[in-house]
């Protein structure tokens, strides 16, 4: 494992993580994971401490994740080799995935968490944050773009999901499974994920980006108070199906259409795609005749981050449509 150069450890909320450096202590308990010369294969790391956040990743909000970016590329162009952040679990696949849709550096970016605290028995933190340094130091994760590496597995933030809300397996990539593993030490890279072009430093994602996800006879007066916002940005639609919506949305979508706010249609599905192959009121191949946007493959909360980065490069049309599908 490469020695070369400092490394970043970046506190970015949740209760699972190391307390404040003013506060060792917890409940008159020190904490382990303070001190990282605990671990023997990280000892000699020149290692930088930045508490960026302590507030629960349930608070964050999009302008508050772009913050996190600037400050990870911040360190990047001051000269640290690589990153670790050390998230709440709730909202850290979006966190990820929205830092690798702006990461243009071949540093690597690792994200991790803890499913139990580290005061309680079988608490994964300790080991989650000993293999995401080790990822993190290793020159085969370089050029990776921004991982998350949980329970002995690097997973690819475009890939990756909380499947299980309660146990320390909770990620996964359905569909995909991880990039790499941890063996012991050794980092072992499987294979490469394929990621959209990333757009550049100048990009500010676009904050009034909406979801609404298809029921059983609902979904009416969300759509109406909507289409009704003045400030809205876009809509990503999660669909029935393969991008199937009920016919009373449509009046609402065909307002959305004709004041120029994209919309995007997804799959409600774990591992959804969008398929034009019926044609019916709310079906998906009507919905895009109307002008609305295909979101492929792409899970409802990554189109939601994907049109909203899109929207703040300044893409529209052929070229907005193109990035969604991209990777």
């Amino acid at each position: 494992m490469p020695r070369r150069g400092t490394f970043a450890f970046v506190i970015a909320g949740g209760p699972t993580l190391p307390p404040s450096r003013e506060k060792k202590e917890e409940n008159g308990k020190e904490h382990p994971l303070y001190d990282l010369s605990i671990f023997p294969d990280l000892s000699e790391l020149d290692v930088e401490i930045v508490e960026w956040s302590r507030q629960p990743t349930s608070h964050y909000t999009i302008r508050m994740a772009t913050d996190l970016v600037e400050l990870l590329r911040k360190l990047v162009e001051d000269g640290v080799s690589g990153i670790v952040v050390s998230s709440g679990t709730d909202l850290l696949e979006e966190v990820a995935y929205l830092t690798d849709l702006l990461w243009v550096y071949p540093q690597p970016v690792v994200f991790t968490g803890a499913l139990v605290q580290w005061e309680n028995l079988g608490s994964d933190a300790a080991v989650n944050l000993y293999q995401s340094f080790l990822a993190a130091t290793s020159e085969s994760v370089w050029g990776l773009g921004v991982v998350v590496c949980m329970q002995d597995q690097i997973f690819s933030a475009s890939e990756v999901t909380r499947d299980v809300s309660h146990r320390r397996d909770a990620f996964a990539a359905p569909g995909r499974g991880p990039i790499g593993e941890i063996a012991g030490e050794q980092v072992l890279v499987n294979r490469r994920p394929t990621r959209p072009t990333a757009l550049g430093e100048s990009v500010i994602p676009a904050r009034e980006v909406e979801l609404i996800t298809a029921s059983l006879g609902s979904g009416d007066r969300l759509l109406a108070c909507l289409s009704q916002a003045s400030d809205l940005d876009g809509l990503v639609i999660a669909g029935f199906g393969m991008g199937n919506v009920p016919p009373s949305w449509l009046p609402h979508l065909k307002s959305l259409v004709r004041r120029e706010i994209p919309l995007v249609v997804t799959s409600r599905c774990n591992q959804g795609r969008v398929v034009k192959n019926r044609s019916y009121e709310g079906s998906a191949a009507r919905l895009m005749e109307m002008g609305v946007l295909d979101g492929g493959a792409l899970r409802p909360q990554q189109a939601r981050l994907r049109l909203a980065v899109g929207l703040g490069a300044g893409l529209a049309g052929k070229d907005l449509q193109r990035y969604l599908l991209e990777g």
